[in-house]
């Protein structure tokens, strides 16, 4: 009685820390893709930062080309 209830339960706790850690890796893929880059429509990736006075995210590559105009904006 004692050795095979022993065993069930660490069968149990193994799935158990299994599911978890599966669970774990799933949420960090989505925040790394929610955070760091988003969807074109062509499928692409386009990198992300936090916008400097703001706190939203913008595009990387928007900002890099004219940040000039961006400050000009933010203070219209």
């Amino acid at each position: 009685m004692g050795s095979s209830q022993r065993s069930g339960k660490q069968e149990e706790a193994a799935v158990a820390a299994g599911a978890i850690a599966v669970l774990a890796a799933v949420a960090w893929g989505i925040a790394r893709l929610v955070s760091g880059s988003t969807s074109t429509s062509e499928g692409q990736m386009k990198k992300t930062m936090k916008a400097p006075g703001r706190n939203v995210r913008i595009n990387r590559d928007d900002f890099q080309r004219d940040p000039a105009s961006y400050f000009k904006g933010l203070r219209k």
